[in-house]
């Protein structure tokens, strides 16, 4: 019996190896006929629609649900920041010292969202039957099971996209892509039409169901493709351990193969928060446009650039030996030197009476720039860490240490961004 499972788990290794080569020379619509491609790119919209859930629904939750003046208004943003990424760090910490039954971990990190999602809707349909203090303790109880379900997805399918080959961990990255570019293209057509700030309640729950549908469709595919079967095979052959423990691979030993790479991806995500605080506080000059529609445009150039940077990761300047994971992290942090140049612009009107249309295109191109980067070195990073690793279980072990990084950047940039509000405020108050 051994014997047979040996057998169909190497041809299963072989086939997943042909996928790999087959599909680095393949165009990008090549590769979406590819099963296993698909599966991945849709957990990776998967992973952060929930989040762009929350985000859309900010300003439905503090003018509607906390009434604007209340302090629950004016500390949801900032309590759903904190939540989210502490919680993020450190369920990822813990994933990562359980190296196991990491296809497990990718259903049932989306059944969590399918929850959390489910219970919102209903929550839009019931709130005004419960006090404020209670709807903010259920919303921050819903951000933080959220959070926890993302990472224990995002931990499992990294690691079998490493086991997969580097195409697989683009296309998580491509899904990640997908899902900012989307509702950014809705805000910025919301933006002509009527004011984004006006959301209504049908609106709101259609979003949250539409989020279960994309869980649920994650969850479909995901068990028809099979790729679970990936994280069976080391097992299966090395069904002498019994001791899960023993199999365990130390962090000092990713830490020593994947160094550069994993920095890179805490860097880039330091410097890529202060986007936000940018895009929001740069308005336009001589384009005809109102800022409620600049705001939204600039925010769909900065996600296009960043889907941009992410398809283009897998040509062979990035892919090859030379671009080192040490040049990777040259490139990431070489991205800082683009934050100066936000300066530049018309952030708080300071420039607005000298204004013209070449400003706002130069504006244009940076925050393409500035996004293009960002899904380049990050798409760049992870694809790397497959090639530097020797061992499937190293491979697998790697999908939740790189997740660290990831969290942390985040939390971290959360974090610095603060910083450069005040900043940007100072300007505003500075402004003759």
């Amino acid at each position: 019996m051994a014997s047979v499972d040996r057998q169909n788990l190497s041809e299963e290794y072989d086939r997943h190896h042909g996928e790999e080569i087959y599909l680095e020379n393949a165009p990008l619509l090549e590769k979406l006929k590819d099963l296993s491609y698909v599966t991945f790119m849709l957990i990776g919209v998967a992973l952060l629609w929930p989040w762009n859930s929350f985000l859309s629904a900010s300003l439905y939750f503090q003018h509607d649900v906390f009434h604007d003046d209340t302090i629950y208004a004016r500390t949801y943003i900032s309590t759903m920041m904190t939540i989210s990424t502490t919680s993020s760090v450190m369920f990822n910490l813990w994933l990562s010292k359980r190296q196991h039954s990491y296809a497990e971990r990718v259903v049932r990190g989306l059944i969590w969202e399918v929850v959390v999602f489910g219970l919102l809707a209903v929550f839009v349909l019931v709130r005004k039957v419960f006090p404020d203090w209670l709807n903010f303790l259920f919303l921050m109880t819903m951000v933080l099971i959220s959070s926890c379900g993302t990472a224990m997805t995002q931990n499992g399918a990294m690691a079998l996209a490493n086991v997969f080959g580097p195409q697989f961990s683009q296309s998580v990255m491509m899904g990640q892509a997908v899902a900012g570019v989307l509702p950014s293209l809705v805000l910025f057509g919301v933006s002509f039409i009527g004011d984004p700030r006006n959301q209504s309640v049908g609106g709101i729950f259609a979003y949250f169901c539409t989020t279960i549908a994309v869980s649920a469709s994650c969850i479909v595919l995901y068990r028809i493709s099979g790729i679970g079967s990936a994280d069976k095979r080391e097992l299966l052959l090395n069904e002498q351990t019994d001791d899960i423990e023993d199999n365990t691979v130390s962090f000092a030993v990713l830490f020593q193969k994947l160094k550069y790479l994993v920095l890179s991806i805490f860097t880039t995500f330091i410097v890529t928060l202060l986007f936000p605080v940018f895009a929001a506080n740069t308005f336009v000059m001589g384009l005809p446009m109102h800022n409620a529609q600049y705001i939204p445009f600039i925010f769909t150039v900065w996600n296009l650039g960043d889907l941009y940077g992410r398809a283009i990761s897998d040509y062979p300047v990035f892919q090859s030996a030379n671009f080192t994971p040490f040049k990777t992290f040259l490139y990431s942090i070489a991205r800082a030197g683009l934050v100066p140049l936000f300066f530049c612009f018309n952030l708080n009107d300071s420039r607005k009476p000298s204004g013209s249309v070449l400003s706002d295109f130069g504006y244009i191109l940076l925050q393409f720039l500035f996004g293009v980067t960002n899904g380049n070195v990050l798409s760049i990073s992870f694809m790397k860490v497959s090639p530097q690793l020797s061992s499937d279980k190293e491979r697998k072990a790697a999908g939740g240490f790189t997740n660290i990084f990831l969290s942390s950047g985040l939390a971290c940039g959360s974090l610095v961004s603060y910083v450069f509000v005040y900043i940007v405020s100072t300007i505003e108050m500075g402004r003759p």
